[in-house]
């Protein structure tokens, strides 16, 4: 019996240890799975908040390259309203040189008449008006009187004549004078209004340049000006198919588009991004030239397009016949215009970083039929 009862006491004794061990257990795994759950909602809480921060990234990445495509647009008018000036004033020097000159002619005649003048005033003085009246008061007859009265209002008509014009050619010089005071008063204005013109060019120029340092450290901004750049680099495939001509390109090796600069800062194919760490395509090669390095044509050719691209800046496109086009970008001033015909090495534009670029380089394209081409191949 007593034995009985002691197994029964064993028996309760361990339920009540196993009912204990599970009570535990389940606070146990109830305080993981809370733990958990907190982990996972801090997970996304983070995750929602890096994803903000990325949309944002994204966002002044946007507004930065539109800041930067605005200036560059604002700059492109400038720079047109400069070369409208300059042609003003190119005018406005023209018209001064053709005035000057019409002055001095009329002085010149002035002088003439002056002298004539003045040697009639000493003819005057030297016979004095009563030798006139003798004259004909010493007339023989009536008719030689009458003869010599005609002689003496022709001789008073001439004198009135010079003096007319003399009147004449002087009010000439003082018109030329005003109107030449005029041209160089508003030649001063011009040159004042390019000289504004281009303190405000240079001002957006920097501006500009410091943006596109900025964008050279955002990895969202530079990525988005590649991209652009190669949206537009493709899309200019068909434009330029389109502006091609039927010639026959002459054969050979073209010519280094950058005279005196060798260094290249970028290859040609698609390549690991240098800041970006990702594979993108470069569509053609990139000479390191300084800001306003003369850019010569590779080869003989005509100029199938010479402006601003959003993307390539101030651009060059020379057709060379039999499908090749060669394309030199970012420049800061061009130096030819569309439908010109440019011999092998001669200056078409100015180095520069227009467009989407973050620095002073010559982008150099070969295109064949459109497509794009190692430029290394026919160097």
């Amino acid at each position: 019996m007593v034995q009985k009862k002691k197994h029964r006491l064993i028996c309760y004794a361990l339920c009540a240890a196993m009912l204990t061990s599970f009570w535990s257990l389940g606070l146990t795994f109830a305080g993981e799975t809370d733990d958990l759950k907190d982990q996972l909602d801090q997970v996304n809480a983070n995750k929602t908040q890096v994803q903000n921060q990325l949309d944002e990234g994204k966002k002044e990445a946007k507004k930065l390259n539109q800041e930067i495509s605005d200036l560059e647009a604002q700059i492109n008018a400038t720079q047109k309203e400069i070369n409208n000036i300059q042609g003003d004033i190119s005018e406005t020097k023209k018209s001064i040189a053709a005035t000057e000159k019409n002055l001095k002619e009329i002085q010149e005649q002035m002088t003439i008449q002056n002298s004539n003048m003045n040697d009639r005033l000493v003819a005057m003085y030297e016979n004095d008006d009563m030798s006139m009246l003798e004259v004909l008061l010493g007339s023989a007859s009536i008719s030689e009187f009458l003869t010599n009265l005609d002689l003496m209002q022709r001789i008073y008509e001439s004198d009135m004549e010079l003096l007319k014009s003399m009147q004449e050619t002087h009010d000439k010089v003082e018109k030329q004078k005003k109107e030449l005071e005029t041209m160089k008063a508003k030649l001063v204005a011009q040159q004042q209004q390019q000289a504004a013109k281009q303190d405000s060019l240079e001002a957006d120029q920097n501006v500009v340049e410091a943006k596109k340092s900025e964008v050279d450290k955002n990895n969202a901004a530079l990525t988005a000006q590649v991209d652009a750049f190669n949206k537009e680099a493709a899309a200019l495939s068909s434009q330029i198919r389109a502006l091609q001509g039927d010639g026959v390109y002459s054969g050979g090796a073209l010519s280094w588009p950058v005279p005196g600069v060798t260094r290249t800062t970028s290859e040609f194919g698609y390549r690991i991004h240098p800041i970006l760490n990702t594979k993108k395509l470069h569509t053609g090669l990139d000479i390191g030239a300084p800001k306003n390095s003369t850019v010569c044509a590779a080869a003989d050719g005509n100029v199938i397009m010479a402006g601003w691209n959003n993307s390539y800046g101030n651009v060059v496109m020379i057709d060379h016949g039999s499908g090749m086009v060669t394309v030199y970008a970012h420049n800061t001033s061009l130096l030819v215009s569309n439908g010109q015909a440019v011999t092998r090495g001669q200056a078409i534009a100015k180095s520069g970083t227009t467009g989407m670029s973050t620095g002073p380089h010559v982008h150099f394209e070969v295109r064949i039929d459109g497509k794009y081409q190692n430029p290394r191949d026919y160097l």
